[in-house]
């Protein structure tokens, strides 16, 4: 009798267990708010602890699960995305301070290269190198756990506005290797030079790759 009683109380315990297994792996993985984590922290080095020492681009400057379970039981953390750079100083550009003010004048003189220059919001924002940089940090609260948004990332243009020498194709290479990454826009396929036309093309946007001094002539 007591072994049939007992089955009883298993069972219903064991069907809440499996639903309760189902359902959290159905759930969707809730989206990860920057702009709230920001009022817990001091500073982004805070989560980011190797930014301030990293020396080269192929470091993975995700934080680690370390910096997640003193507030989290559950930590799910995507890896870092492919990157089109094989050559860049963390440490460095930290200690140069906030790079914010620089872009500004840049898009207020009309010198920033590029077709969509930081939102004027973004750059007032800025603080500090961390959020100067990596533009809408401070109010970004909607990013996907399973992939890194490419928004808040830095430009080539805002690269550009310190690094002005621009003589491609040698100064690609001081940064990028000829294979990485998104490093030609999809338009430039093996076509391109006998299809486009100076009405479909933004010399503008020419400009963040072939220079300042860009023109037609110099490919036609």
């Amino acid at each position: 009798m007591a072994h049939h009683i007992q089955s009883k109380v298993i069972i219903p315990v064991l069907a809440l267990g499996v639903a309760a297994a189902v359902l959290a792996a159905a759930a969707p993985r809730r989206p990860f708010s920057h702009k709230y984590h920001l009022t817990q922290v001091p500073s982004c080095e805070s989560c980011h602890t190797a930014a301030t020492d990293s020396t080269k681009a192929s470091d993975n400057l995700i934080p680690d699960k370390s910096a997640c379970v003193n507030c989290h039981d559950e930590v799910d953390i995507a890896p870092p995305r492919a990157i089109g750079v094989q050559s860049f100083n963390h440490s460095k550009h930290v200690k140069m301070g906030n790079p914010a003010p620089l872009f500004s004048a840049a898009v207020r003189g009309k010198s920033y290269l590029g077709e969509r220059p930081p939102a004027a919001e973004a750059l007032a924002a800025a603080k500090d190198a961390c959020t100067g940089c990596h533009h809408g940090i401070p109010e970004s609260e909607n990013v996907p756990r399973d992939k890194a948004v490419k928004a808040h990332f830095p430009q080539m243009a805002d690269c550009l506005v310190c690094h002005n020498k621009i003589e491609p194709p040698y100064s690609c290479a001081k940064c990028h290797t000829e294979s990485a990454p998104g490093l030609k826009p999809p338009s430039h396929n093996p076509e391109f030079a006998d299809t486009h036309s100076a009405k479909d093309v933004s010399k503008g946007g020419c400009a963040v790759c072939h220079g300042r001094r860009f023109t037609c002539k110099g490919c036609h």
